[in-house]
């Protein structure tokens, strides 16, 4: 090969080289190689989120007590806690139960003087220090002046009180791991002496140098499935017909009728033999956790005098919603013998 071919050949191979390694005019092929969609993936890039776990929330099931209508007993109500970060479970759950009964609760009254509020809470031990707004030692509006002369207003007044604080005490103690709740109240600035609820709340005549202790829970003031059926044979022998129709199921779970109108119940109990005395035992809960059955044995005395004994009959309650309920049914089967 001579000089002057090899020397075209070599520019030739140089003029190749460089053409093979110039991107087209414009183009940057950095940005290029970034717009490439990898084959099988969405080629909308998600955008950034922001960081929440600063308002992330939590949520447990509680039991909540209200009082049931007008009775002397607290009733239970399933709820939902919703704790912020920056919120201990106490307060969260005191303030649900401060905030009164939910709407589905028709049968459930609150217990707090309006505005009263949580401030703080403190675990010590297995004791709960609560502290209240001075709203709690407010009367309720519907109370009487002159409600110490006499009338059912005497019973009541002091009732809502001992209720309001078993309400606080049995709400705590059945969703959190203590045993008391110590009340503490606001006092203004000036005010001198210890935070504990004063006596005088209960309007039993105490005076300010009577406080309140540490409080437990109170079973007989709770609406538990004993107690339901205690009330019911409380009203037979009383023959409180209108009383014991409230703790009457809306539907009989066994046969699907609905509950008959209270004067049809009034009639078929007045036809039955008089209940003068009562005691069961047992309260068996089913499988479904529906149905709670109890052992009866009764005293029974029918209209021309005649008394009689029967024992180990069988009687039920139903659940039915936060409540335990029966049927006529129920109240009457075990008297067909």
């Amino acid at each position: 090969m001579s000089a002057k071919r090899g020397k075209t050949l070599l520019v030739l191979l140089l003029c190749a080289a460089l053409c093979a390694g110039c991107a087209p005019v414009g183009v940057n092929p950095m940005l290029e190689a970034v717009a490439t969609v990898v084959p099988g993936t969405d080629p909308i890039l998600p955008e950034a989120q922001e960081d929440g776990s600063a308002t992330l929330q939590t949520h447990q099931q509680a039991t909540l007590y209200f009082r049931f209508l007008d009775e002397p007993l607290l009733a239970p109500e399933s709820r939902t806690i919703t704790q912020a970060p920056s919120q201990s479970y106490e307060m969260a759950l005191l303030g649900e139960l401060l905030s009164g009964p939910g709407t589905h609760s028709a049968d459930l009254n609150g217990l707090f003087p309006e505005g009263t509020r949580v401030l703080s809470t403190v675990k010590q031990g297995r004791t709960l220090f609560v502290t209240l707004s001075d709203e709690i030692m407010n009367g309720y509006p519907d109370e009487p002046t002159a409600w110490r002369d006499g009338g059912v207003w005497q019973t009541e007044v002091p009732l809502r009180r001992v209720l309001c604080m078993q309400s606080l005490v049995a709400t705590v103690t059945e969703n959190c791991d203590v045993d008391q709740v110590q009340v503490l109240v606001q006092q203004d600035q000036a005010a001198v002496g210890s935070l504990r609820l004063k006596q005088r709340y209960f309007m039993d005549g105490s005076d300010d140098s009577v406080l309140v202790g540490p409080m437990t829970r109170d079973d007989a003031l709770l609406l538990t499935p004993d107690t339901t059926l205690r009330v019911l044979l409380d009203c037979w022998q009383s023959q409180d017909w209108q009383r014991m129709y409230r703790y009457l199921a809306l539907r009989d779970p066994s046969t699907g009728a609905e509950r008959a109108p209270e004067r049809d119940f009034v009639t078929a109990m007045e036809q039955l033999s008089r209940l003068t005395g009562a005691d069961f035992t047992g309260g068996s809960l089913s499988a479904s956790g529906t149905c709670m059955t109890y052992t009866l044995s009764a005293h029974l005395m029918d209209g021309t005098g005649s008394e009689w004994d029967v024992s180990d009959r069988v009687v039920r309650l139903y659940r039915e919603g936060d409540r335990w309920k029966t049927t006529l049914e129920q109240l009457t089967g075990w008297l067909e013998e």
